[in-house]
């Protein structure tokens, strides 16, 4: 079932099989930074990897600052406008790139490019936790730090070192995802993407 999702900013088609749908908060890059994360992709594959190496195409590419998890359709109103509260206050910011490596931890099943942790990136991560409670939902309670994924395993990179990095990117925007399941992976389909303008 396919249901529109009314914006001031557009509409964007949620595809929902009963009355909710799997929703993140999320940061797209810009093109400079797929550039950068293109290029370290690239870089990564002269290593050792997993045969069963899954990489993130540049469609599904983000930097998540909350996960909404099934969320209940009646809810969409209230996040948009939060989100748009949200866009007109908050400044764009930058954030550094310092690293790629196994995430969160050595052994771990996902790769991926980790930012230093800036105020005013942990200041929109609050607000979109705000936003959560906000609609009744707990937010998760482990460390936020932000990342954008670039490869998954199931069997696990165990033997990638850590790659330096020195990248500025842009974070310039807040984007409502939805997360569909797929054959070869979830896709995140955006539904609302706002300039950070404040």
């Amino acid at each position: 079932m396919k249901k529109k999702f009314s914006s001031q900013k557009g509409a964007a088609t949620i595809t929902a099989s009963g009355t909710s749908a799997r929703l993140f908060i999320g940061i797209a890059p810009d093109l400079a930074t797929q550039r950068f994360l293109s290029a370290t992709c690239t870089h990564l594959e002269s290593l050792r990897l997993p045969r069963d190496c899954r990489w993130i195409g540049d469609a599904n590419r983000h930097l998540t600052l909350a996960f909404l998890g099934d969320t209940a359709l009646d809810h969409m109103a209230t996040i948009e406008q939060r989100l748009e509260d949200i866009a007109r206050s908050t400044p764009a910011c930058t954030g550094q790139v310092v690293s790629t490596h196994p995430f969160p931890r050595d052994r771990a099943k996902m790769l991926a490019a980790e930012l230093l942790p800036n105020p005013a990136l942990a200041t929109l991560h609050a607000r979109c936790r705000d936003l959560m409670t906000a609609i009744g939902k707990r937010p998760e309670r482990k460390q936020f730090r932000p990342h954008f994924t670039l490869a998954r395993s199931r069997s696990g990179f165990s033997r990638i070192p850590a790659v330096p990095a020195d990248f500025i990117c842009a974070l310039d925007n807040i984007t409502l995802y939805q997360s569909l399941l797929a054959p070869g992976g979830s896709q995140y389909q955006p539904l609302l993407s706002l300039r950070l303008a404040g």
